[in-house]
């Protein structure tokens, strides 16, 4: 009996867990590195205890409470990878702490709880998507998967846009237009059926994240390019640094090179610089992740190719891959969120620019109440060549009334004959339940929005 590609990725973890265990030498530094330790509660000065306790979770022990924390609140910012001096990548630790955490509640448990997250991501995104786009532009950004035999040729690249950014489409149709105007040939891939397996992977499923980690390889091969462009950090983490290594050790190749949509316009700027012909007069910041730093430098490179724009610098920490990673400390998540504003504010910008899709949709809720524009960094690039995608998330988020935007949506309703129930439940989850209530059924969301407005 053939050996599935589940047990073949479980497998593969389980040989870089044990390659970990022996390489590690409990000095502590990625603990010390991490910014979620202080904001968690955690002491810097116990580091080498709670890498001990990490370390005893991935041993198969009981860890401790300390390291069970550290590894609930991980972003996945990356910040302990550089800390590390002996050929560990603490990201990976960390993660497969949390696994080996969950599993003590059981197989069972997990799958459910890891069912339940992904389903209310996957509900929300189809119905939050389809409010804002007709059914075939929408088709646009998932196009249905085909057989390999059915592409036509070897496209440049696949652009794999991940599950969610339908919900901020205007992003992914201006990411298009710019590799229309480059003359590349590309085949878009995304959406659930070409799902990451973060979700899972979150949660402690490892087993669902490798076969759906896995599935998404394969299924990204079938146009036979040998690159894949990503658009969203926590696929090219997910797959890049969880799949892709499992996947070549239990095949011997990866199919394609995975890189993020940013480098990829980074070499072909000479190209953007004759299509720039629009100056763009703005000072603009930028709400920077830290989960693939290469990003961060490939965005400002772009930027600052656009005639007239000026990218300002911001002292304010760094962190996470996305908005919604940050969930996990509130309290934290909305200090720093203040405190970027602050920063904007006093240094006089005209812009404040999201870079990913996650972060776009928390951003642009606060627009009334900061005196700059808040965009995505695309829409700058948009400008600068004469594109314009209008942000149809951003102009729901301002209606602000779920009966109001159910009313200017009718037409669309009723085109994807979609069930109202339904349809005000993702929006309160959405839009005004936010990413803290993601564990919350959408009975129950509705109820707490509902006695948020008592």
């Amino acid at each position: 009996m053939s050996t599935s590609g589940a047990d073949l990725f479980l497998e593969a973890l389980r040989k870089r867990v044990d390659a970990t265990l022996d390489a590690c030498t409990r000095c502590g530094d990625c603990v010390v590195a991490c910014p979620m330790v202080e904001p968690a509660g955690l002491d810097p000065a116990k580091a080498v205890a709670i890498a001990q306790g990490t370390l005893d979770l991935l041993a198969g022990g009981g860890g401790t409470r300390d390291a069970e924390r550290w590894a609930d609140v991980c972003t996945n910012s990356g910040k302990c990878i550089p800390a590390c001096k002996h050929g560990v990548n603490p990201r990976f630790m960390v993660n497969m702490a949390r696994v080996a955490s969950r599993e003590k509640l059981g197989a069972d448990a997990v799958r459910r709880s890891a069912a339940r997250f992904f389903s209310s991501m996957n509900r929300s995104t189809r119905v939050i998507s389809r409010l804002l786009l007709a059914p075939e532009v929408l088709e646009r950004l998932g196009p249905p998967l085909r057989d390999k035999a059915a592409y036509d040729g070897e496209p440049d690249i696949v652009f794999y846009t991940g599950c969610n950014i339908g919900k901020t489409p205007h992003i992914a149709l201006l990411v298009l237009d710019v590799l229309d105007a480059l003359e590349v040939e590309y085949e878009v891939m995304g959406g659930v059926a070409t799902c990451c397996g973060i979700q899972q992977f979150k949660q402690g499923d490892a087993r669902t994240a490798g076969r759906v980690g896995f599935n998404t390889i394969e299924r990204l091969a079938r146009p036979g390019a040998s690159r894949v462009i990503s658009w969203c950090p926590s696929c090219q983490v997910q797959i890049g640094e969880i799949a892709l290594p499992a996947y070549e050790d239990a095949h011997g190749r990866v199919p394609f090179d995975l890189s993020p949509i940013a480098e990829f316009f980074v070499e072909r700027l000479d190209d953007l610089r004759r299509l720039f012909v629009h100056p763009v007069r703005k000072r603009v910041a930028l709400q920077e992740r830290a989960a693939v730093p290469g990003i961060m430098v490939a965005v400002k490179t772009v930027l600052r190719a656009i005639p007239g724009l000026e990218v300002v610098e911001l002292d304010v920490p760094v962190v996470s891959t996305q908005a919604s990673h940050l969930s996990v400390l509130p309290k934290f998540k909305a200090e720093l969120r203040e405190r970027e504003f602050k920063a904007a504010a006093d240094a006089g910008v005209t812009t404040f620019a999201s870079i990913f899709h996650g972060c776009h949709r928390e951003l642009v809720k606060f627009q009334p109440d900061v005196p700059f524009e808040l965009v995505n960094f695309m829409e700058l690039i948009g400008e600068a060549m004469g594109i314009h995608v209008p942000d149809l998330y951003k102009r729901l988020q301002a209606i602000g009334d779920i009966d109001a935007i159910i009313a200017d949506t009718t037409d669309l309703i009723a085109v994807h004959g979609m069930d109202l129930d339904e349809v005000r439940e993702a929006i309160a989850y959405d839009m005004f339940g936010g990413r803290a209530a993601q564990a919350l059924p959408p009975s129950a969301v509705s109820e707490a929005q509902g006695a948020k407005s008592v």
